[in-house]
């Protein structure tokens, strides 16, 4: 008992006592204490020299021999190596069949009467995908794009499961294995149409992105042509954007 008491009168001391000690000068004197004021000529030239050593430092550069250290440590890292620029580009690239899926869903909703859902969202983006993919086996290093590419389409589509409300993580395993079952049976039939006629990528398309909805011929029609268009406009692409993960696509249209 003694010893808490003991605790308490030292801590309350401790809290009475002042952390900086007392200035003498400013405890004892009552006098007012005048501070000068800066000549406005006096602030305009003190703010113009604080301002000179940012602009200086902004205009720093640095030597060849620090610039190649940088680059060749990035190199032996494997920063410049195919497979970390495919993971790079293959981000933007993804992103851009992503966003244009989404800014033209009202072409597929309204113009081709698809529903407003996941699936409908999932099949026009990977009818994106695979147009670039498409494009990207004509490059060197294609193969290693593509499966980024398709990487962060299935991280995509995983993502947006969960923001719709499924958290079971065996639910969602269960949801990809579908999707990945039903990308790769809408990649051979999109190839086999591209290679053939336009009647065959029809079908394709009615098995793949119209199967769910009750379409006509009409629509089938603006999407074959929306993607012979695309696909030799990809065609003539330059490669060396394509590498940096740069890609586009025009506006489909609902008329011929």
């Amino acid at each position: 008992m003694a010893f808490g008491n003991a605790v308490k009168t030292g801590a309350s001391a401790a809290l009475r006592k002042p952390i900086w000690p007392a200035r003498p000068y400013l405890a004892q004197s009552h006098a007012r204490v005048v501070v000068p004021r800066l000549a406005p000529t006096a602030m305009t030239v003190r703010w113009q020299t604080t301002a000179q050593p940012e602009e200086t430092a902004q205009k720093k550069s640095y030597s060849d021999t620090t610039k190649k250290l940088v680059y060749g440590m990035a190199r032996l890292m494997g920063y410049y190596s195919s497979s970390s620029t495919a993971i790079r580009a293959s981000h933007d690239l993804y992103n851009t069949c992503a966003e244009h899926a989404e800014q033209n869903m009202e072409f597929f909703v309204e113009a081709c009467n698809l529903p407003d859902n996941f699936q409908s969202w999932f099949s026009v983006t990977q009818l994106h995908v695979w147009m670039l993919m498409v494009r990207l086996r004509g490059e060197k290093n294609g193969k290693v794009y593509i499966q980024e590419v398709v990487n962060r389409f299935f991280d995509d589509a995983e993502h947006r499961m969960r923001k719709y409300g499924i958290k079971q993580q065996r639910m969602i395993n269960s949801y990809i294995k579908d999707l990945l079952a039903q990308f790769h049976g809408g990649v051979v039939a999109y190839d086999e149409g591209m290679c053939k006629d336009d009647p065959v990528l029809a079908a394709a398309l009615w098995r793949n992105l119209f199967a769910p909805t009750a379409n006509n011929a009409v629509h089938l029609a603006y999407v074959v042509q929306y993607i012979r268009e695309e696909l030799k406009a990809l065609d003539e692409f330059d490669g060396e954007k394509l590498n940096a993960g740069i890609v586009q696509f025009s506006k489909p249209k609902a008329s011929f």
